[in-house]
This record gives C-alpha cells, sequence and structure tokens, in this order.
C-alpha cells in the first residue's frame, strides 16, 4: 500500500500510470521532470485549473495524478497524453507499450517483459505467489492507496491470467 504518494488529493482523483519500456536514465529523468513541471502549470480541465502531480517510481513508471471538482475531461487528458507522446518521439522514453508485464525479479529490480516471457518464468518457478508484480492499469489515487499498483503475484490478475490450469485427473 502507498499512501505517501499524492498525500493531498482524495481518493477519486484520476491516475495515469505509464509503465516504461526501458528504465530512465539521469538525463530522461530530468526530461520528464522539466516537460510534466512545466505541463502541470498550464493543465486545465474546461478552463478549470487542474490539481495535478507526478511521481516517477523505480525508473519505470511514470504515475499522473489530476483533480478537478467535476472531473478531468477527455481533452485535458488528451493534453496530458501529447505530452507522453512526446516524450516517446523525441527521447524514446516510451511508456505506452501496454503488451508488457512488469514485476519485482529476484534481485528486487523491476523488469517489463513480454507476455509470453512472464508466463515462461511463471512455468518454470521465477515468478511465485509472493512476487510483486505491477497493474498498469489502475485508474485512481484510492486505487494505489489501497495496494493496486504493486501487490503480489497471488493477489493480482496476473495469476489468473498466467498461471498454468491444474491438472486434469
Amino acid at each position: 500500500m502507498n499512501t505517501t504518494l499524492f498525500p493531498n488529493f482524495p481518493d477519486k482523483a484520476r491516475l495515469w500510470v505509464y509503465a516504461l519500456a526501458k528504465p530512465l536514465s539521469v538525463d530522461d529523468r530530468t526530461r520528464v521532470a522539466e516537460r510534466l513541471d512545466a505541463f502541470l502549470q498550464e493543465w486545465a480541465s474546461h478552463g478549470t485549473p487542474v490539481h495535478g502531480a507526478y511521481a516517477l517510481l523505480d525508473d519505470r513508471f511514470v504515475l499522473i495524478a489530476g483533480y478537478v471538482d467535476d472531473g478531468v475531461s477527455g481533452c485535458s487528458t488528451d493534453s496530458m497524453v501529447r505530452v507522453m507522446k512526446r516524450l516517446r518521439e523525441e527521447s524514446g522514453i516510451d511508456g505506452f507499450d501496454r503488451t508488457l508485464v512488469f514485476f519485482r525479479d529476484s534481485a528486487n529490480r523491476v523488469q517489463g517483459v513480454s507476455r509470453e516471457d512472464f508466463k515462461e518464468l511463471v512455468e518454470v518457478g521465477k515468478v511465485d505467489a509472493t512476487t510483486s508484480v505491477f497493474d498498469a492499469t489502475i485508474q485512481f489515487v484510492g486505487d494505489l492507496r489501497r495496494g493496486g499498483f504493486e501487490t503480489t503475484f497471488a493477489k493480482s490478475w496476473h495469476a489468473s491470467a498466467f498461471s498454468p490450469p491444474p491438472p486434469t485427473r
């Protein structure tokens, strides 16, 4: 459970998770911070400033939270997505590859692998019930606070998607 991120945001604040295909370098972190700092100063939804913040986690995730009383509009969401797409185009910082599965390896490093490779890791026992996995599909700050972003394989959707079926008799 992560209660330290976005402490001034309500549980219903929107959250976007960009899981990065490759780890951020020091220069990449600076580039992302500069772009998002500038964007958040101007972020608005139908003329109302969006309360926005971001966090860079494990050099593999960009989390962006946004809150406005009547909800963040589609147009304002699109403007945030454009910032992330520009980072991908200009710097190769790609948070749009939804085919990757993210987990912590035995050395506690975050890894992103294809679904096929992840399934193989489960089958050979390199990913087990206690392995930490990440769910980049969460949509609200409350999901983050309740432990929906990083949890164990056994408690996640990953278990039903990647566990081998029980043997038949």
